[in-house]
């Protein structure tokens, strides 16, 4: 490690105290942070620009478990922040993120910036290392003490990362694939139901909801209205389907997006699954 590297571990050390809430707010849930799928999207940003690959794979496996799906719109100014500090190589202000976005979202992201930047000095530590063990670089002994030193001070800060990566792509690939969605013939001439259709896949796919809900002993019906139209949504038994109307099997009828839905379904396959009963046509 130059002194580049060591006035960038600087910066970013000095950016993470900073905001010492910061990592707690990205982290859990309920705080007003960051959720856990943008959290990753931001650090696989960063990874994106420093091409640093193990970290990209740590955090990738965690998305995977998360269920990728696009970012919202309104976030691309985070995601722009994110790339920008990348590039530049040290925390940059965020007096324009303040002005859009609250207080502990700002704060948890500039934490994530931090750390996901932090992780990529290790993994350049730790492939410095690698190719001075090997003799594909100068042996230097102050660079290979400095790089250690790196690797050996955040290990206990990248070890539980790697191992909960680790564990979560194990989970992800053991997990049951998403079944193909069962549309009615002549689903084209129905945009919401088309729509719904294509949206489910991303709306399960978090390797828990996709195990417990899709593949739950029960099967739970949702329908939905919106503008106008309806369509109910089926899960369960390891099956997912959309129809077009309001089924009389529908426990619930949500005027609203599948946001809303996932909640709805979550709670009642618990209740289901806690105290079963057969589903009663109304």
């Amino acid at each position: 490690m130059g002194s580049a590297p060591s006035s960038q571990l600087a910066s970013w050390l000095a950016e993470l105290a900073s905001v010492p809430s910061g990592v707690a707010l990205a982290y859990l849930p309920a705080t007003g942070g960051i959720n856990a799928r943008t959290r990753e999207q931001l650090i696989l940003a960063v990874c994106e620009v420093n091409g640093t690959r193990r970290s990209a794979w740590v955090h990738g496996a965690w998305l995977d478990f998360l269920g990728r799906r696009d970012p919202d719109e309104v976030l691309g100014p985070l995601f722009d922040y994110a790339r920008s500090c990348a590039e530049a190589g040290h925390p940059l202000d965020t007096t324009t993120l303040d002005a859009v976005f609250p207080r502990p979202v700002v704060r948890s992201v500039r934490a994530t910036v931090a750390r996901a930047e932090l992780a990529g000095l290790v993994d350049t530590a730790a492939d410095g290392l690698i190719e001075t063990t090997r003799g594909r670089r100068p042996f230097s002994f102050g660079g290979l003490a400095k790089g250690a030193a790196l690797v050996a001070a955040t290990l206990p800060m990248t070890v539980p990362t790697v191992a909960a990566a680790t564990a979560m792509r194990a989970l992800d690939i053991l997990a049951p694939s998403m079944p193909e969605i069962d549309t009615p013939p002549g689903t084209d001439s129905d945009l919401m139901v088309d729509l719904a259709a294509q949206a489910v896949p991303a709306y399960l796919g978090n390797t828990i909801l996709r195990t417990g809900l899709v593949w739950s002993p029960v099967s739970i019906s949702i329908a939905f209205r919106m503008e106008g139209k309806a369509f109910t949504l089926t899960v369960g038994r390891g099956a997912v389907s959309v129809r077009q109307g309001v089924s009389r099997r529908a426990l619930v009828v949500i005027d609203g997006g599948l946001d809303s839905m996932l909640k709805v379904v979550a709670s009642r396959v618990a209740g289901e699954l806690t105290n079963p009963r057969p589903l009663r046509s109304r």
